[in-house]
C-alpha cells in the first residue's frame, strides 16, 4: 500500500463517521430542546402506548399527601365526562384543565395579593403559589406536567391522538392535585 492508497484509506474512514458525527453534535447543540420535548412525546407499538408526562405526573402524585375529597364528583358528573372522554379525550382534557386552573385562581390570588392579575397563566400561578410556599415541591411538579398536557391538548394538531384512558388519567391527577388547595380564605396558609 502505497501513501497515496493509505490517505484515501484515512480520508474514507472519516467520511464514513460524518453522519454519526453529525447526528451526535446536533443532539449535543440541541440538547435543551430535546430535554423540553421528551415529555410530550408519545409512542405507540402495537400494546404498548407510552406518553412521558402522564407517566411522570403519576409518579410526582404519588408523593403528594393522601387526602380525602370533601365533596367527590357526583355520579352525573363522572358520567358526562365519560362521555365527552369517549367521544372527544381532547376535550375531555381541556375542560380539566380549565377545573384545575380554576381551582388555582383563589389561592393564587391570595398567594400574592399586591402582583396577583386576573389573566395570569397556569405557569404564573403555579410559581406564584411554589415561591410562597403554599405548595409544595411534588404539588408542583404535578401541576406542572398537568399544565404540559393541557397546552399539548389546547395547541397541537386534532391529529395528536389522546385516548380515553388518557383523559381519565388526566382526570385523576387533577381530582387528586385539587383536593391540596383550600376551598376558603382562611385556609390558605403557606406551607412549612
Amino acid at each position: 500500500m502505497d501513501g497515496y492508497q493509505f490517505t484515501a484509506e484515512i480520508f474514507k474512514s472519516v467520511v464514513s463517521l460524518a453522519w454519526p458525527a453529525a447526528f451526535v453534535a446536533a443532539v449535543w447543540l440541541f440538547r435543551e430542546k430535546f430535554t423540553e420535548l421528551m415529555p410530550l412525546l408519545k409512542l405507540k407499538y402495537k400494546d404498548l402506548d407510552v406518553s412521558f408526562r402522564l407517566d411522570q405526573a403519576e409518579k410526582d402524585a404519588e408523593k403528594l399527601p393522601p387526602a380525602q375529597a370533601e365533596n367527590p364528583p357526583t355520579l352525573e358528573e363522572t358520567s358526562r365526562f365519560e362521555k365527552l372522554a369517549r367521544i372527544s379525550p381532547r376535550a375531555a382534557i381541556l375542560e380539566m384543565r380549565s377545573d384545575m386552573e380554576e381551582a388555582l385562581r383563589m389561592p393564587y390570588e391570595l398567594a400574592d395579593r399586591e402582583n396577583a392579575y386576573k389573566n395570569a397563566s397556569l405557569q404564573v400561578m403555579i410559581r406564584v403559589l411554589r415561591k410562597h410556599n403554599y405548595i409544595d415541591q411534588a404539588t408542583a411538579g404535578v401541576l406542572d406536567d398537568l399544565r404540559a398536557i393541557g397546552n399539548r391538548a389546547a395547541h397541537l394538531s386534532a391529529t395528536d391522538a389522546f385516548t380515553f384512558d388518557d383523559a381519565m388519567r388526566f382526570r385523576s391527577l387533577v381530582e387528586r392535585v385539587k383536593i391540596q388547595f383550600p376551598k376558603a380564605p382562611e385556609e390558605v396558609s403557606p406551607t412549612p
